[in-house]
């Protein structure tokens, strides 16, 4: 099950083709393209794969994934991985450093708790089995990014690759949507959740897709231009209509800084979109007019818990600042290799006193992934991770130029804003789907910014 599995033929496709059906991939290419989309939309309504059995079943699917498209014609544009040796040296050399923390050679020897247990063994990391479950689960990321740059390889796959995420998405926001108003919902507190344990994880893939959307119809529109004003809508309706749900439940899981990420984000994308193509006005002026009618309903219809929420922001900030001090100290007192991939529960109730209980009882995350990474990881292996991701965004953001498929492209670049600023104050990339995710976006923006154009 792959969504690269088809590297095959062109032809007239109405749902792929966007007005230019000479460049279209064929139905059952466009088929195909969407199948890691739908398989990681599973994982998402799966509570994101986050259980250690679920994670590993992902893992093991996105590792068959990939040894499928490497089985099928797409083989044939393998040679767009050799762009990416860098940051797969990057990423290689962050394993390494996982698998290095597995041994006793480091400053200070191994961890003392291993004097303490008397098992018989000692490591770097305080628990070996979290963080060989780590390093797997970091293969497994890798296996997203080599598919998504296999189907970004040449741009026409590409852009079907996005249309059918997007598309993909706009189904799992409606089934997320339907879910929480029929009260189906598992996890209950009156968020919508979409299939994951926590709304603000929602939040971050609810984001990431709005901005994607918005970057569809953008490209819809403008390839819509001379058709007048009802051809257009009619052209853009499916993009329209999966950013709507999307941006709605978005705002129904009353994320304060995923709502203010992602609309960082489409600002962003905006501007970007309008300076290079100023007669992209028109759609901007619609798509704002669609966030604000959806913001007005949502906000000022009776969601008193998006208010409820934006006004608790104060003591928000306090109760994450007390949780961030205390695990800050936990970072200093091992800052070269840290505690190890995978330990942060272990440290977590390590730190914990009659003080810092009411902050850290509850929680299995930081709540910001960099200080998550450099606790477990140490700065020795959290550099070579954002090197890693730094060199994929920066070379897809320096490539943006003319050309087919463009618009998409800076939607791409845009959308890692969301992940990014989220991450600052949430744990969405330690859910393990939400990881796959952006692994094979990030894998998709890398080969499409270089990507040939047949």
């Amino acid at each position: 099950m792959n969504g690269a599995a088809i590297a095959g033929r062109r032809r007239s496709s109405p749902a792929f083709g966007a007005g230019r059906a000479s460049r279209s991939v064929s139905a059952p290419v466009a088929v195909a393209l969407a199948a890691t989309p739908i398989l990681l939309v599973m994982a998402h309504l799966a509570f994101g794969a986050n259980q250690p059995a679920a994670a590993q079943w992902l893992t093991a699917a996105l590792g068959a994934a990939l040894l499928i498209a490497v089985a099928t014609p797409l083989r044939r544009d393998m040679g767009a991985l050799d762009a990416a040796l860098v940051p797969g040296g990057l990423f290689l050399a962050t394993i390494g450093v996982a698998l290095w923390t597995l041994t006793p050679f480091g400053p200070g020897g191994a961890h003392p708790a291993w004097t303490w247990a008397a098992v018989g063994a000692d490591a770097l990391t305080v628990d070996r089995s979290s963080t060989v479950m780590e390093i797997v689960k970091l293969m497994g990321l890798g296996s997203a990014f080599v598919i998504g740059a296999l189907q970004g390889a040449r741009r026409d796959r590409a852009e079907a690759t996005l249309q059918a995420t997007i598309w993909v998405g706009g189904a799992y926001a409606a089934l997320s949507l339907v879910s929480f108003v029929s009260g189906l919902q598992i996890a209950q507190g009156g968020r919508l959740t979409g299939g994951f344990l926590s709304a603000n994880s929602g939040a971050t893939v609810f984001g990431m897709l709005t901005v994607l959307g918005l970057a569809l119809f953008l490209r819809d529109w403008r390839r819509a231009e001379g058709r007048g004003f009802a051809r257009r809508l009619t052209r853009t309706a499916v993009s329209i209509a999966c950013t709507s749900l999307t941006a709605t439940c978005l705002l129904l899981t009353a994320s304060r800084l995923g709502m203010a990420a992602t609309v960082g984000a489409v600002a962003v994308l905006l501007v970007w979109t309008f300076a290079r193509e100023p007669k992209s006005r028109s759609a901007g002026l619609l798509a704002a007019g669609l966030f604000g009618v959806i913001g007005v309903v949502l906000l000022l219809g009776g969601n008193d818990l998006i208010w409820s929420r934006i006004g608790s922001t104060q003591v928000g900030l306090a109760d994450r600042g007390a949780l961030f001090a205390t695990h800050w100290k936990a970072f200093i007192a091992s800052p070269v290799f840290g505690w190890g991939l995978g330990t942060f529960d272990t440290v977590n109730l390590h730190l914990m006193t009659a003080e810092t209980a009411p902050e850290l009882w509850t929680i299995r995350a930081t709540h910001n992934v960099y200080l998550q990474w450099l606790e477990e990881a140490g700065v020795v292996g959290t550099l070579p991770m954002v090197l890693t991701i730094a060199w994929v965004i920066g070379a897809s953001l320096l490539r943006v130029g003319e050309g087919r498929g463009q618009g998409l492209l800076i939607g791409l670049v845009c959308m890692n804003l969301v992940v990014l600023v989220h991450g600052l104050a949430d744990f969405a990339l330690q859910v393990p789907s939400i990881a796959a995710f952006w692994s094979f976006l990030l894998g998709l923006q890398f080969a499409f910014a270089r990507g040939r154009s047949r």
